[in-house]
């Protein structure tokens, strides 16, 4: 017989702009089993997690042109000290650390709960190893669980943090109650799928969760938790399906985590009703879709651009997409046309790198004069667009960073915003396996040290010291700084920071 538990949800995500996806179909499945469930977010207490690109200021430029320096620099103690500022810079809970545990134990003796459970980022585990002393103290077993844990690597690290009952490992949500159940019964927690704990041999004992397949069993998430006052204006999450249609890029941490592993959507008719379910529950019209890649699945493409007003009237949304070479992408001229009649605002895409050669290292599975068309057809149409970039990839040389910054130039009246990142090789991703395996293959670019903890893989890239390189790469930011200086259209405007 089930019996009713007292479950504290504490996000550690803490997306500023909406709620956070995960933490709503927890709360909807235990909800469902008929657990009492209570949500705490840093964001109650006026703490903002990571900050997304924030709008550029006067000095922004010189401050990224510093910023590179240092981050590319051949002293440690100078790329050391750059990334401690940079923690603390972009990210409130990390900045805020102990106002965060303070509020958390506040609500701890508050709502009492029988289990805590922490959706987390891995950045943040000092937070989770505090929360897990303050529960161990109360006698509250603790989970933990989050979009990276499925990593043998980080799974290590993680199962022996003090006060931790268990990790969760891979999509488990439909069984998520049996499992709390286990927990608060003194049970072997090791008889779920997905459950890792410590073991009596330094192996960590479980079996990783394979990916989901029937999304459309799982409930649509509950937001009425979150401090919808704490938001600019009221955007709710959607995911349409895990993984990625093309799911290659070979520096790509998304594909490998938790429900990145394989591609798998929802029914368009599920989809309609939870934008129905959430138009009338809060009161919103705005939708962000958080898919790696919305037209992965092109039939579900079109069945959102053709059904969204008709079940959310007067819906404004944004998503991102992926600019394939398959023969029917979604993304023709007449595609976007009829998105931007169904309200899409904004449409991001992964640009990486404006050389055809780079991007072909990288499996981005695109061409420049296909992303190109695309840039062209979404202006047409009146949509905003952004592109993603990575400076530092293996191989990459001056010329080919001066080949992005010709291609910004080219196309500076169609792209809106551009988010440009340095090269993070990320435990588990095939760039990371491959620079394990064949290190020669990487003339010039080698791994330094590894973090599994924070799945950092700390590199060396020879390439990015030469004076040529760094000339490239000062031109290439100015040419991003000219692009995101300028205002976004009215159209955008309510989007802007959230993707």
């Amino acid at each position: 017989m089930h019996i009713n538990s007292k479950i504290l949800l504490v996000d550690l995500n803490n997306f500023s702009r909406y709620p956070t996806l995960s933490i709503g179909y927890l709360t909807a499945v235990l909800r469902k089993a008929s657990n009492e469930v209570s949500v705490f977010a840093p964001l109650m207490l006026g703490v903002h997690g990571t900050t997304r690109e924030a709008r550029p200021h006067r000095f922004s430029l010189s401050a990224a042109k510093l910023n590179y320096l240092a981050a590319s620099s051949k002293f440690a103690w100078v790329r050391t000290m750059r990334d401690r500022m940079s923690k603390h810079r972009f990210s409130g809970i990390t900045a805020r650390h102990r106002e965060v545990v303070d509020g958390f134990a506040a609500h701890l003796a508050f709502a009492k709960p029988q289990i805590v459970m922490i959706s987390t980022y891995l950045m943040y585990r000092s937070v989770c190893e505090q929360i897990c002393v303050l529960c161990k103290a109360a006698g509250i077993p603790v989970m933990i669980g989050g979009p990276y844990f499925v990593q043998p690597e980080i799974i290590a690290e993680w199962v022996d943090m003090p006060g931790l009952s268990a990790l969760i490992v891979g999509e488990v949500e439909l069984d998520l109650p049996s499992i709390v159940q286990t927990v608060l019964s003194g049970g072997d927690v090791g008889q779920h799928i997905g459950v890792f704990n410590s073991g009596a041999t330094t192996k960590p004992r479980g079996r990783v969760a394979a990916p989901l397949k029937e999304l459309d069993a799982v409930p649509f998430p509950d937001f009425s938790d979150f401090p919808w006052k704490a938001y600019p204006n009221r955007i709710v999450p959607v995911i349409t399906g895990r993984g990625c249609g093309w799911g290659v890029c070979t520096f790509c941490s998304d594909v490998t985590s938790t429900a990145g592993r394989t591609y798998r959507s929802r029914s368009p008719a599920n989809v309609l009703s939870e934008l129905t379910a959430h138009h009338r529950q809060h009161s919103v019209s705005r939708f962000v879709f958080t898919d790696m890649k919305l037209n992965s699945n092109v039939e579900m493409w079109r069945a959102l651009i053709g059904g969204i007003q008709g079940v959310a009237p007067g819906s404004e949304w944004i998503g991102a997409v992926h600019v394939g070479m398959e023969a029917d992408n979604g993304l023709s001229s007449a595609d976007l046309r009829d998105a931007a009649k169904s309200g899409c605002r904004r449409l991001t895409t992964g640009l990486e790198s404006g050389s055809q050669r780079v991007s072909d290292l990288m499996k981005k599975g695109t061409r420049l004069d296909a992303i190109s068309a695309f840039l062209h057809d979404s202006a047409l149409a009146g949509i905003s667009t952004r592109c993603t970039m990575i400076l530092g990839y293996p191989g990459e040389t001056a010329q080919d960073v001066h080949a992005s910054a010709d291609f910004l130039a080219t196309h500076a009246r169609e792209i809106e915003r551009v988010s440009l990142n340095r090269l993070q090789v990320i435990t588990g991703t095939t760039l990371h396996r491959e620079l394990k395996r064949a290190p020669a293959k990487f003339k010039g670019f080698s791994i330094v040290h590894e973090d599994s903890a924070m799945a950092q893989v700390e590199h060396r890239n020879d390439t990015i010291g030469t004076a040529s390189h760094r000339k490239g790469v000062m031109r290439l930011l100015a040419e991003v700084q000219s692009i995101n200086s300028r205002e976004l259209t009215p159209a955008a405007r309510e989007f802007e920071g959230v993707m």
